[in-house]
Order: structure tokens, then sequence, then C-alpha cells
């Protein structure tokens, strides 16, 4: 018997079951479409994240780029760097409280630097293309860095000495010291002598050794048994009178050298740094390769300085003069005019300078280098010969009548020598740098400078708190 209860779907039933399927087809279709939109975003942001974006070129230096992903890693590596220094100075501050003020104002000079992070960028993409520029340059020169040399430097950066760790020992260094001419004797009284500029030099204990002791004996004999002093021939004493320029006599300076002393640092705690090292740096993508490639490009700078500095020599020029400081060119013409008529100038200083610190000795300056006196002054007193002198000299001081009364060549100490080589390379890199055509740096930069890490607020309160 048929089944009457089934029922029976009319057209307009039909209709609506059809457009029913045909909404759920629509809406699973534009649910798939967003589904594929934001996993095409999240792709491309992915893909813009972490390949179009690092790779985007910044500067470029010849045929070599400087691109994001390079520059990122070295503005976060700089600011940790800046970071774990200003964090040493305030320590040191701490420990010595008002008597390490500088070592504050330093902190808080680091840290200002952090907070202008454009600034900083700049700083680090001009040390970036001074490296490729350095790299040029030693290629060029045939200047190369080892493996060996590169592991010794990573070694050093950690401050891990197989051979021991270098300590300064201290040697003398001769430097010569003038005495007085016949010239010299016939400008300045018997009680003017120029003054030394006082130089700090460590005073280590030295024991002689065997020879020195030996030596010493033997002078002491020597002088004991010289009971005659022979007199000068005429001739003799003829040529010492015709003697213009200063006789040197060797001085000693004690500067130190640099040995090897037993360092209980070992490997396995030297093995253990570098690993706390990757891990400190691995949130800014900087690792011991990074790190290598930096000590590669110190080492590099180094050798190539040595030989771009090859011609300088540890000595500078100095000279001994003597001034008369007034107030107006017409008191200072009128001194002039009483030294042309033979008036004394130790005298005529006593009387007329307003140098409060020399005009009782004669208005001397002692021996001074080109650096130590005001632009003006220098060239006035380098260019005069010994015994002229000069026309009104001004200066942000005055009016100076200037005699010179000797000049010398000095040795200069290491310490201030490698300030003159680090200042000399610095003007030929410059000028090296000038003179390329091929140095393009793209305006994006800017919106790729980091500023991670940033400053700790804790920090920035800890610094400027006092202020408050």
């Amino acid at each position: 018997m048929p089944n009457t209860n089934k029922k029976i779907k009319t057209k307009k039933h039909l209709a609506r079951e059809q457009r029913e399927a045909k909404q759920t087809r629509l809406i699973i279709i534009g649910t798939i479409a967003i589904g594929v939109a934001i996993l095409g975003l999240v792709v491309y942001g992915a893909i813009s994240q972490f390949i179009i974006r690092p790779n985007v070129k910044i500067a470029q230096v010849g045929d070599t780029e400087i691109n994001v992903r390079e520059f990122e890693k070295r503005v976060e590596y700089s600011r940790v760097q800046m970071l774990n220094q200003a964090y040493q100075y305030y320590t040191y501050y701490q420990q010595f409280g008002q008597m390490g003020q500088s070592f504050l104002e330093t902190s808080q000079q680091i840290v200002s630097e952090l907070m202008s992070p454009t600034t900083l960028g700049r700083d680090v993409l001009d040390g970036m293309i001074d490296d490729i520029i350095i790299r040029d340059e030693a290629n060029a020169r045939g200047i190369t860095v080892s493996e060996q040399e590169i592991d010794e430097g990573v070694q050093m950066a950690f401050g891990f000495y197989p051979d021991g760790t270098p300590t300064p020992t201290v040697t003398a260094t001769i430097q010569s010291t003038p005495t007085l001419s016949e010239t010299q004797l016939s400008l300045v009284t018997s009680t003017s002598t120029p003054t030394e500029t006082s130089v700090p030099t460590e005073t280590p204990e030295i024991s002689p050794t065997p020879s020195e002791e030996t030596q010493t004996e033997d002078r002491e004999q020597q002088n004991t048994e010289e009971t005659e002093v022979e007199e000068p021939s005429e001739s003799e004493t003829e040529d010492q009178n015709a003697t213009t320029e200063p006789e040197l006599s060797p001085t000693i300076t004690l500067t130190p050298t640099i040995t090897s002393t037993p360092t209980p640092y070992t490997t396995q705690v030297f093995a253990e740094n570098i690993n706390d090292f990757q891990d400190v740096y691995k949130e800014y993508n900087f690792d011991l390769q990074d790190l290598r490639e930096l000590i590669e490009v110190q080492l590099l700078r180094e050798k190539l300085l040595t030989e771009v500095t090859a011609d300088l020599q540890p000595v500078k020029d100095e000279v001994w003069a003597r001034h008369i400081l007034v107030k107006t060119e017409e008191e200072a013409l009128q001194i002039l005019t009483e030294l042309e008529e033979g008036g004394d100038f130790a005298l005529l200083a006593a009387k007329h300078s307003t140098d409060e610190s020399n005009k009782d000795s004669g208005g001397d300056l002692g021996w001074f280098d080109r650096e130590r006196m005001v632009e003006e002054f220098s060239e006035a007193a380098f260019n005069l010969e010994i015994g002229e002198i000069s026309d009104p000299i001004e200066t942000s001081f005055g009016y100076h009548i200037i005699q010179v009364l000797g000049k010398r060549e000095s040795q200069i100490l290491p310490n201030e020598f490698e300030a003159d080589k680090q200042e000399a390379f610095a003007t030929w890199l410059t000028e090296i740098r000038s003179e390329r055509d091929d140095i393009v740096i793209y305006d994006v930069w800017e919106e790729y400078v980091s500023t991670k890490p940033e400053v700790p607020q804790e920090l920035l309160f800890a610094l400027y708190q006092q202020f408050e």
C-alpha cells in the first residue's frame, strides 16, 4: 500500500531550497576568499619583514651595498655597547660620589646620544661606509689579515691571553733638553731660565741590573781619581763662543712597554664567555661571525694606519718665548718703540704687562708647542727667529709683544704620538672619502634606524633624579 504521509514538495518549496543552497555556497566562497586574503596578507607581511625589508638598500660604496639587515644589527650592537658603558660609568659615579662627577656626566652624555636615534644611526652608517673604504684601500695596498690574527683579536676582546696577560713595565726613553746658547744668554738675565711644562710620568721603583751597578762603581771610581781639571784651550773657547744653537743634553722619561704575565683565565672560561655573548646578542641577530668581521676591519685599520703614518716622527716643534701683554694697540706700539731704543724687555714686562702669571719673571712663558697657545699667538711665535721681537699681535686677551728666546725639537710621549697618528689617519680617511664619487646614501635609511634596546626608565631616573 503506498505511503500517503510522504511530503510532496511544491515548486515554491523547491525554489526556496535552491536560494538557501546558493546563499550557503556564497557564504562559503566568501569565507574562503577572506581566509585566502588574510593568509595572503600574513604571507606578504612575513615576506616583507623577513625577505624584502632586510634586503632594502640604504647605501652603496662602489660595488658594495649596505642593506637594512646589516645596518640594523650594527645599530643595535652599538646601542647595547653604549648602554653597557652608561651603566659602567654610573657605577663608577656611585663608588666615588661627588668626587666622580665626571663619570656621571659621561654616563648622561652616552644616554643623550642613545635618545637621539637618528644622529646615532647616521654615525653608525658613516662608520660602515668607512669600513668599506678601509677594506678597499687595504686590498689595493695588499694588506691582509689572517684567521689566526682574527682569533687572537677575539681572544683579546674577551680579555683572554693564552700566553699571559700583557702588563706594562717601564723602560727609559731619552728626551733631549737644550741648554742655553751664547745668543740666548745675551737675551735674558742670569736668573731667567726656560720653564718646562711638567708631564706626568710613571715613577716605579727600578732596581739596577748588575751591569748598571758596575758602571756606577766605575763612574764613582773615575770621579775620585780625577783630581785635576784641564783648562780649555783658546781654540776650544772660541768654538764654544761661536755656538749659536742650543746644545742638547739627554734626560730620561720613563714610558711603559708591554710584557706578558701569567693569567688564570682558562680556555673553558673563555668558551663559556663566548656562549654567553652569543646568548645575549641573539636577540639582535648579532653573532660571533659578525664580531669577527668587526675585529677583521679593525685589524685592517691598524695596519693601514701604520702604513699611512709611517713618515710621522715622535717629535714636535717647541719655542721658548716671553711676552708683554697690554690692553690697547697704542700701548703695544709705545712699548715696541722703547724696545727698539734699547729698553730692557724684562723690566718693561714687569712695568706694563697685564699678565700677572709671568710679568714678574720678565714675561717668560717657558717652552710650549703650537697647541698650547691661541692660534694667533702661536702663529707669530713660531715664525720669529731667535731674538726677534714681533709687531703687536692681537688675541682675545689683548695685544702682545713677543720675543722668541729659543727653538727646539722635542720628543713626545708615546700616548701623545699615538693620538697624533690617529688624528693624521682620520684626516687621511676623510680626504679619501671626499675624493670618491661612488658613495651613495639613500634617503630611506632614516626609516630603518632601530631603537632597540631602549634606555631603561630606571637608568634615566637614576641619572637625572638629582636635578628634579
